[in-house]
This record gives C-alpha cells, structure tokens and sequence, in this order.
C-alpha cells in the first residue's frame, strides 16, 4: 500500500492541470488505496475531493500546505489531518491562513490530530517550531540521516509529463506575463504508479514509505451532516414564539374561519417536526429589519407563497387558502429538503442588508457562499492567444465567432470560419490545443450572486472561510455547504425592486401621495 499525498489541485489556480474527478479516477485505475490533496494554503476542493473518494473506495487524505512566517521568517509546511477532529482543526488552519495570518504561532492550538511536514529544503528553519513533525524528503534528496522521522514527498501536479506546457501557459496567465519570460518550470511531477513512486525512494529512503504507510493506515473522516439551524431567540424555544405570532397574524388579517386554522396548525405541526421553527423567525427577522428601513422587499415568490404560515407571518403576500396552494410544494415530510424563501431586496441596498445579518448573527456565524470562475471557451482562447503575442484585434476577430453556448470543441465543429483561422497558422493551432487543455478549469475565486449561509455555532466548527469584503465567504461552494448540513439562504439584489421604490418615493414627492404598493389591486379591470 502507498499514498500519494502531495498533490496540488486546479484549486491551487493556474498551478496544476489536475481535476478532481480525473485524479480519483487515474488513482483508481493505478491502484491507490489512499489518495490525497495538499493545495496552497486553501481548503477549496476538500469535500468534492472526499465525495470523489467514497465513491471510488479510495480513502482521502486531505490535507493543506502553507507559507507562513515562525519568527519572522518564511517557511512553508504541510499539515494533514489525522481524523475527523484533525480536519475541523485543518479548517481553522486554513481560514485563518486566508484571512491574512501568516505567524505560525497563531495556528499552533490547532496542531493536535494534525501531522505535521516540513520539506526538507525548509528543515534549517524548523528548528523552532515546538511541535512534533515529519521531515519530507524529495526523489533528488541526497542520502542521509535526520533526526526526524522522514516522510516521502513526491508532488504531483499533472496526470502526464506531456502537460508541462499547460501549466507553463497557466503560469504566463497568472503572471501577465508572454510565454517567452516564463523561466524554469519544475519538472517530473506526473502522477505515477504505486511502484513507480516506491522506486524514488527506494535506494536513498527506504524508511520513508514505511513511515507513510504507519501514517495513513488510519486516517478516516467523520463528517456531521446533521441540520446546524442558527438559533433565532435563545431565551425562548422557537416553537412557541412561531406559534405566537402566526397566530397573532391570522387574528390581525381577520381570518378567524376553522379552515384557516386547521391549516395553520397543520403546517405549524410540519415545520416544528421537521426542525424549522427558527428559520422562519430569522425570515421574519430580516424582512422586518428591511421594511423598517423602508426598502421594497416584495410580495414573497416561488413555493413559499404555498404556506399560511409564510402568509400568517407577512413574509410573503398572497392568501394560499383563498388561491388554493399547495404547502407541500414548499415542505414535505415525505421528501426532506431545507425550506426556501428567497429574499429580494433593492439592489442598492443588498450591502446594507449583508450588514445587519452579519451584526445581528456574528461575523463567524454567517458568510456569503463562494463560486468559481473556470475558463469558458472565450476566456480560454483570450488568455492562452494573449501569451502567444496575438495582437487585441485578431483577438477579438477570434472570439467573436465562438457563441456562448459553445464549448472550444464544438465550435471549432461547427463553425468553419473560425477553423479556418485556427488552422492558418501553426502557432494557433498550438495555442488552440492548450486553450482546449484549461477550458472549464477553476481561474479563481468569485462570490454568490445572494447566497449567505448561517450558523448556530463557529462556522469553522463545519467549513473553512476566507477573507471578502462585506462579510467572509466560505472556501465551499453550495452544494458542500448544504452537504454539511448549514442553511443556505438567498439575498437577491434585484433592479426591479429598484425602479418600484424609486417610482414609489418620485410619487410621494411629485403628488403628495403615499402609494403602499401592497394594496395595489391585481384584479384592477382598467389597468387589465
């Protein structure tokens, strides 16, 4: 049995040409038992990385390198997390890393289930780290004796030495610079076999593939997936005060009828069985917290309009008993799925709103849902021609003729002017196959156009975050973050709500008039 444990991914961006799905598979056809990740300072691809794994049998070894500063002076370090207590201390690891902290002895609390590596060519200013660790020694490390247990640290950063020219175009992407003054690109860092990579170590550090087996041998995570609602009142349980003020809404809209409150039981009932009391008090919240500040947060749309307690509660604006709608189209006991309310605010004001919610909830109970930004097909061909030396306007001829629905390949099929000019000249057809070789790669980071998630408790306690700029973001994306078990919820800045403020205030100053926009009749024959 061996590992591969250094490896960096498409998430240390424009460093590695290696996909998550396409790692796991080759790892899987070569015959590991145990794969693993160790990407630059972040923790992006962690759970997709382990999701990957289980599917494929393989156990994942997640793991972080980072460039920090013990004693003010630089050294870079892997750390790799032992068990499940070792990854939630991985996460802290990382967010603090990319919030800005570089000082070792900040992340030293977190060491514990942790293993610790320091590459050998690091090993002189290790000596005062005051924590257990591993020395990591190279294929070209000479051989010797270190007090230290040693470890074997192969890096891969593509599945194939052929892909060397990619990651050097990647690397001219992310230094603006032309292909030309890329210097020195670190070779033989292909993803081998098992037997392949014992072969490295086999003459100068024998010990080295024993320690890694004795290492890894246990390593195993426990993820919680359970519910992590945010608590909306502490002194309260959240059952009753709903409970309270839905019917404290039926009662002020005058619906009094038996059919009204057998629903409103009814859906109470659902919604405290299936654990959501305090969402729909932290919904209430927020739209009470926008409507005093006199914005426009709409009438409620999508499924949530098909609950009487949504109705009862003034989150959304629509009688579903009256328009006969479905409150199972929003929860269902049958088919558990977190509830939805989307939440529209004037756009101008989505900040302001990000404020409060961060005030009001915690810094580190609540962030905004990172994305990705990959290589679409015309960013692909501008980036990679750029560093050809292709001047701006036979750039913009090229692109032009590639539609947005259309990847490189299918383009390239179909569209016979713009394989005309690949083909023209063999330097395009070279920077046409690398732009092939990057197309839907990760480019960097990006941020949810109104996705925030909440938390009762630390969110480090269950995903790593990062730096942004209203509020922090986490280095998961949605589905890992829901996959966690954490509530994610979408603030949508719309122009829209905009425009109907503004018409809204323009009224009030030209005609002295106070329109409620909620009043306006929607059966209104005129205007039909």
């Amino acid at each position: 049995m061996l590992a591969q444990m250094d490896t960096k991914t498409v998430y240390t961006f424009m460093d590695s040409t290696l996909m998550i799905d396409k790692y796991v598979a080759r790892g899987k056809e070569l015959g590991y038992a145990y794969l693993g990740i160790m990407d630059h300072n972040n923790l992006y691809a962690a759970y997709s990385f382990m999701e990957a794994c289980y599917r494929a049998e393989i156990r994942p070894l997640i793991g972080c390198e980072l460039d920090l500063e013990l004693e003010q002076v630089p050294i870079t370090i892997q750390v790799l997390a032992l068990n499940s207590i070792g990854y939630q201390h991985l996460m802290k690891i990382s967010t603090a890393r990319m919030m800005g902290q570089k000082d070792f002895a900040a992340i030293r609390q977190y060491l514990t289930d942790v293993a610790v590596i320091v590459p050998v060519e690091n090993m002189e200013v290790a000596g005062n780290l005051g924590v257990d660790y591993y020395i990591g020694v190279r294929p070209d490390t000479p051989a010797q004796k270190f007090d230290k247990p040693i470890l074997p640290l192969y890096t891969v950063r593509y599945l194939e030495e052929s892909d060397l020219e990619t990651i050097q175009v990647l690397h001219a992407i992310r230094e603006n610079q032309a292909l030309s003054q890329i210097g020195q690109i670190p070779v033989h860092q292909a993803f081998l076999s098992p037997s392949e990579q014992a072969d490295l170590f086999v003459h100068n550090f024998p010990q080295a593939r024993q320690n890694l087996e004795e290492l890894v041998s246990g390593i195993h995570y426990e993820l919680d997936r359970d519910l992590k609602l945010p608590r909306f009142n502490r002194e309260r349980p959240a059952v009753e005060e709903l409970q309270e003020r839905a019917q404290a809404g039926l009662q002020n809209k005058g619906l009094t009828d038996h059919h009204y409150q057998e629903r409103l039981n009814r859906e109470l009932s659902i919604i405290h069985q299936m654990g959501f009391d305090d969402y729909f008090l932290i919904v209430l919240d927020l739209l009470r917290f926008g409507r005093s500040q006199g914005y426009y947060m709409g009438m409620g749309r999508g499924s949530a309009v098909g609950s009487l307690v949504a109705y009862a509660l003034d989150i959304t604006g629509i009688d579903p008993v009256k328009h006969d709608l479905l409150f199972e189209r929003f929860l269902n006991q049958e088919r558990f799925s977190m509830p939805d309310i989307d939440i529209d605010i004037p756009d101008i004001y989505r900040g302001d709103f990000l404020r409060y919610v961060q005030k009001r909830y915690g810094s580190m109970h609540t962030a905004q849902i990172v994305t990705y930004s990959t290589f679409g097909a015309r960013q692909a061909i501008r980036d990679v021609f750029k560093r050809f030396g292709i001047p701006e306007y036979e750039l913009t001829n090229i692109t032009k003729k590639i539609s947005f629905r259309d990847s490189l390949t299918s383009a390239y099929e179909k569209n016979a002017s713009f394989r005309q000019i690949i083909n023209s000249k063999a330097e395009y057809q070279k920077a046409f196959t690398l732009a092939k070789a990057i197309e839907g790669q990760p480019r960097q980071t990006s941020v949810h156009a109104a996705g925030v998630v909440m938390s009762d408790n630390d969110l480090t306690d269950v995903i790593p975050l990062k730096q942004g700029e209203d509020m922090l973001i986490t280095q998961y994306d949605a589905h890992a973050v829901e996959a966690n078990g954490l509530l994610k919820m979408d603030f949508l800045g719309l122009r829209n709500l905009t425009f109907a403020q503004k018409m809204k205030e323009a009224v009030a100053e030209k005609y002295g008039i106070e329109m409620v926009i909620e009043d306006i009749d929607l059966e209104d024959k005129e205007t039909l």
